[in-house]
């Protein structure tokens, strides 16, 4: 395990105790420095609160429910962090200490976007003949979303199905636009016995505020697994 954490302008020594920022020392209490190193090897990972409170204090520790969030707090205040980031909080699931890169927010042309993606697990469909459609409405070309977190979830998604598809499966992905979201629906012939490979994913975009649901249904034409992202349009803020 590495000794030595780079986040931003932060660095964490595991070998010597020692927080750095801009070069500086911060004096982080025992578990202050437990808690920090705790989010920093769990980066990009929404972090049940009660998986850190095992993590840092352990599975025996008895706690009431303000002990984490006193830590956080003064954690958050010697880092010069505020509740809006970077360490945010997913609201009934836990805490998301996003990858250094992943912090921005900017304008995805998701036209584009989905055909290279689909274009990098080109020779994946082709040895299964996979036929893919996209479908997407002429009225959105470009959305408000982190690129890099979308890139992860559409990834995990595609291996899944390629895994899983049949041979000669039908790959769609449609798109529909409502006043308050933008729904993404991608679905594929076959069915998926379990989609827990999708659960980083599904964490990564909680942090973004896109809600995934997933699953299997059966039609007349035969059984298809699908997975549907709504990405919020009445504002910037995920």
């Amino acid at each position: 395990m590495q000794q030595v954490i780079h986040y931003a302008d932060l660095q964490v020594d595991t070998a010597s105790r020692q927080t750095l920022q801009s070069g500086k020392p911060v004096a982080l209490t025992d578990t202050e420095y437990r808690l920090l190193v705790y989010m920093l090897r769990h980066q990009g990972v929404v972090c049940r609160r009660g998986d850190i409170i095992d993590g840092v204090w352990g599975e025996r520790f008895l706690y009431d429910t303000g002990t984490l969030d006193v830590h956080l707090s003064s954690l958050r205040h010697k880092l010069g962090w505020t509740t809006d980031g970077p360490m945010r909080t997913v609201r009934g699931v836990g805490l998301i200490l996003p990858h250094a890169e992943h912090t921005t927010t900017g304008i995805v042309k998701i036209d584009a976007f989905l055909r290279e993606l689909l274009m990098c697990h080109e020779d994946a469909l082709r040895q299964k003949d996979i036929c893919c459609y996209l479908r997407l409405t002429p009225f959105v070309y470009e959305i408000m979303a982190d690129e890099a977190i979308l890139r992860q979830v559409f990834s995990a998604v595609f291996n899944l199905f390629i895994r899983y598809a049949p041979e000669g499966a039908r790959w769609e992905i449609t798109s529909q636009l409502t006043v308050r979201d933008y729904t993404l629906t991608l679905t594929s012939t076959g069915i998926c016995p379990d989609f827990s490979a999708l659960t980083a994913a599904r964490q990564q975009a909680a942090f973004l505020g896109i809600p995934i649901r997933m699953g299997n249904r059966h039609t007349a034409g035969g059984s298809i697994m699908g997975v549907e992202l709504n990405i919020p349009m009445d504002s910037g803020e995920f």
